[in-house]
């Protein structure tokens, strides 16, 4: 029960941060591009609290209606209510309708309340300030919510461009920057990540790389490589650790790869083309090796090192990825795919061996996954809502009924909850089988 505890705790609280850091890039651009946001929730409803902010003029003129007051003069700071507002050239936001927030009785017919009306902008929060004809509202609400499983940005009218400050009146280049934005943030944040972990100093154990088998007739027997070689270098960088080695491995796999070898006292140059392994999901080049006359070093790289160096894990840790996949279809194998169940297991393996260096590699993989998958042009999915302003570029400016565009999403997602279904069920079979998400 502790591992299973521990697993949902590591799982969860990177979940929820790579999901806001996600949300983050959609509020800043809208923001930037002049979208109202109403709320930046972390987890999903319900909600346990949140507050207000932001600084909202809100003009009144002699037609706003007021419910639960008696008119602008009964506005006070501190009261919770809620706007419906047109948007003039010259006023600013001007308030149609003004509603007190109220707990209301079960039996009260509330059809004379929250009346939607398609062209107004509905937002609510806190009076600030009551000055004349306008008051100021504080409307951007900041909320935390009881299922911690990620966060959300909402956005005024998503789909109507007739709301005012609405992400659907802005032109396409705007909606597609505030769709992609979200993905981008998560393509950036392993650059963070990777940059802190170079400059947190890490013991690590270092040594001498030692052939002790070499399985016969593979890419290493092949290429005359003999137990009691010592590998010094791979395609020109050092190799004092096995994760050296196998890095290396997998990011030639396929391709011919140079070695430099220290053998009996003199140096060897070799070249050796990785062969895929579909039992261990990884690039061999069919050897069996030890670390030998080890030592332990502390490690650590300024921030001028740090960063570029950033870019570069970053990189090569997309062409990992790729050379996984590609190895597997090159041997007819379909990649095998982890579910929350997957993932919660592997978070909770690799922290718990890693630590805090392990969780945060955890979350640079799963960065750059929850980067790809939402950018891809799937219903649902971010990817998926770009595909349709680009649509609507294309036939200039005439826009899908947000009726079918939204039916087109509903399909999406249920193939996307089947989908987590299906896979979690092989999460489980895959626990049961007493396999681990680490290979083998």
């Amino acid at each position: 029960m502790e591992a299973v505890l521990f697993a949902i705790g590591t799982m969860a609280s990177l979940l929820v941060i790579l999901v806001v850091v996600h949300e983050f890039g959609h509020f800043a651009a809208a923001r930037a591009f002049g979208v109202k946001v109403l709320e930046f929730g972390v987890g999903f409803p319900p909600r346990v609290f949140g507050f207000y902010t932001g600084r909202t003029p809100v003009a009144l003129h002699s037609n706003t209606r007021f419910i639960g007051l008696d008119g602008p003069q009964s506005l006070r700071p501190g009261q919770r209510v809620k706007v419906g507002s047109i948007e003039d050239e010259e006023l600013g936001l001007v308030a149609v309708e003004v509603e007190l927030h109220r707990k209301r009785d079960k039996d009260e017919d509330p059809s004379h309340f929250n009346r939607p009306v398609d062209h107004l902008l509905w937002h609510e929060g806190k009076v600030r300030s009551v000055s004349g004809g306008s008051f100021e509202l504080a409307d951007m609400l900041y909320s935390v919510n009881v299922i911690p499983l990620g966060g959300f940005v909402r956005l005024a009218g998503e789909s109507n461009p007739t709301v005012p400050q609405s992400l659907a009146s802005k032109g396409p280049g705007p909606r597609i920057i505030v769709l992609a934005a979200g993905a981008l943030m998560n393509a950036l944040l392993p650059l963070v990540i990777f940059t802190i972990m170079f400059m947190l100093p890490q013991e690590e154990t270092v040594g001498r790389v030692a052939v002790t088998e070499v399985a016969a007739g593979g890419a290493a027997a092949q290429a005359g490589i003999r137990p009691g070689d010592i590998f010094v270098e791979a395609n020109g960088r050092p190799v004092e650790t096995l994760v050296d080695l196998n890095r290396e491995v997998n990011l030639n796999g396929g391709s011919e790869m140079g070695l430099l070898l220290e053998r009996d006292g003199r140096a060897e140059r070799v070249s050796v083309t990785p062969g895929f392994n579909a039992e261990r999901s990884r690039w061999m080049v069919g050897v069996a090796v030890q670390l030998t006359d080890t030592r332990v070093e502390s490690r650590s790289r300024p921030i001028w090192e740090a960063v570029p160096a950033s870019f570069t894990g970053t990189w090569e840790l997309l062409v990992l990825l790729k050379q996984t996949v590609g190895g597997m279809i090159s041997q007819g194998a379909a990649p095998e795919l982890s579910g929350p169940i997957g993932i919660a297991q592997l978070t909770g393996e690799v922290s718990r061996e890693g630590g805090l260096v392990g969780w945060l590699t955890v979350g640079i993989l799963l960065s750059v996954n929850l980067a790809i998958l939402n950018i891809l042009p799937f219903p649902m999915l971010d990817g998926g809502r770009i595909v349709f302003v680009v649509i609507e570029w294309v036939r200039r400016g005439k826009r899908i009924s947000p009726e079918k565009e939204g039916l087109v999403h509903l399909i999406g997602l249920a193939v996307l909850i089947g989908g987590i279904i299906i896979i979690s069920a092989n999460d489980v079979a895959r626990l049961l089988e007493g396999r681990n998400f680490l290979g083998g």
